[in-house]
């Protein structure tokens, strides 16, 4: 309790460093706000050295919500630009694939592309050696039409 009392700049500077350091392991941008008012709150008080300890973690409180969320706000676009939007979703990337068809489907069947056995649907009937381009992805089905 003594320590809350006689809180330090310092102290505030210090919390900043370590919460600053457990986000370059966590790396989901949630401690950076806690750690920018950590570090407001080290700057404030070296400023005006008399407030309360009370006031501190009010203020240091509020200010973690606000620049959280301010951090969530402007960099939320940042951290989710990404060069290969279908990196994680393998099936999107089949999209314009042809391969020819080793089974009959008719509407609905099962494709190998490379050493992966996927679901397809068609609209109709296709016989076997027929070649087929995948033209969209529902889920994890592919929608497959002949090519002419």
């Amino acid at each position: 309790m003594e320590l809350i009392q006689s809180l330090q700049p310092w102290h505030w500077f210090v919390l900043s460093l370590l919460l600053f350091g457990i986000e370059i392991f966590a790396t989901a941008g949630f401690f950076i706000g806690i750690a920018a008012a950590a570090l407001v709150m080290s700057v404030v008080l070296l400023i005006v050295p008399t407030i309360a300890w009370g006031w501190q973690l009010a203020v240091f409180g509020v200010l973690s919500v606000v620049l959280t969320l301010a951090y969530s706000y402007f960099f939320r676009g940042v951290n989710q630009r990404t060069d290969n939007p279908l990196l994680n979703n393998r099936a999107a990337q089949l999209v314009g694939t042809r391969l020819t068809l080793q089974e009959d489907i008719a509407e609905k069947g099962a494709v190998v592309i490379g050493d992966t056995r996927w679901q397809a649907q068609c609209a109709g009937r296709l016989a076997r050696g027929t070649e087929v381009e995948v033209t969209a992805v529902q889920g994890m089905t592919l929608q497959i039409e002949a090519v002419s």
